[in-house]
């Protein structure tokens, strides 16, 4: 089945019940723990990235995208469970729950953080052995974000003082896995070179405006942004990436719903 012929609604749930079905089929040791950080909870931003970076480009397989979709997803959430660690930003609670470490113990956090890594990457190398050039390429830019997305990390950790500083973390901690998605969707559908770089212009300033956001909605003391340039700049710099995003949409297939996904974005509540 083709992305095309399905819903958005029906893609999320199909998305549901294979994250949820592989988890399960792979009998890990701390399956209670990978599937408590995993299945409940989440806006499944980047499952959905993966299908509209498709269908910015052309179309796909429904099962080639869940297989990404589940190891980006996979991905991100592991780098949750470590964020959420004592020796990062020591978060009790995560989705209005106990966060992994402190439901599961300190050490099984990091093994839960660790185990969903290496089944992103175990799941990509198992499909892709049956796939062709566009599912690998696909599976190489989901992995390649990740790294980046450490890479973020390592600057939050060292701190930021300057708007650029924060804008350049921001593009890797949260952007990088972000233009992953889009461009492994787009690599999926057979994007050229093109059409690959307006997909991951898009990407980047919708990053830029997802991450303001949540500043803007977190915005509680912790270090951010906002405590270089102010709210109401802030707000603004989220009004400019978000105007950004629509513009390069409007160069790509389903332009309607790249915008409506870029506007939903910057006015979530939550």
């Amino acid at each position: 089945m083709k992305l095309s012929a399905i819903s958005k609604t029906e893609y999320l749930a199909m998305f549901q019940e294979y994250l949820e079905r592989t988890l399960r089929e792979g009998s890990f040791a701390l399956e209670d723990a990978m599937l408590y950080a995993t299945v409940d909870g989440g806006k499944r931003i980047r499952p959905m990235l993966v299908r509209l970076g498709a269908l910015a480009v052309g179309d796909a397989l429904c099962s080639d995208a869940l297989a990404l979709a589940y190891a980006v997803e996979l991905v991100h959430s592991y780098s949750l469970v470590h964020d959420d660690l004592p020796a990062m930003d020591n978060d009790d609670y995560r989705r209005g729950k106990l966060s992994v470490h402190k439901k599961y113990g300190e050490a099984n956090g990091v093994l839960t953080g660790d185990a969903l890594l290496t089944e992103a990457a175990r799941h990509l190398f198992k499909i892709a052995k049956g796939k062709g050039e566009c599912f690998v390429n696909a599976a190489e830019e989901i992995l390649t974000g990740a790294g980046k997305m450490v890479d973020g990390q390592v600057k939050d950790l060292a701190g930021c003082k300057t708007r650029d500083e924060y804008l350049e973390m921001y593009s890797q901690k949260t952007g990088a896995l972000i233009v992953a998605s889009m461009r492994a969707g787009a690599r999926l559908a057979g994007a050229d070179e093109r059409a690959l770089e307006s997909v991951s212009a898009y990407a980047r300033h919708l990053g830029l405006a997802f991450q303001l956001a949540d500043d803007l909605l977190d915005d509680d003391g912790e270090p951010s942004i906002i405590n270089v340039i102010g709210r109401e700049e802030t707000e603004r710099l989220l009004a400019f990436e978000t105007s950004e995003a629509v513009k390069c949409a409007r160069l790509l297939k389903n332009a309607d719903e790249l915008v409506d996904f870029a506007e939903y974005l910057a006015a979530r509540k939550n």
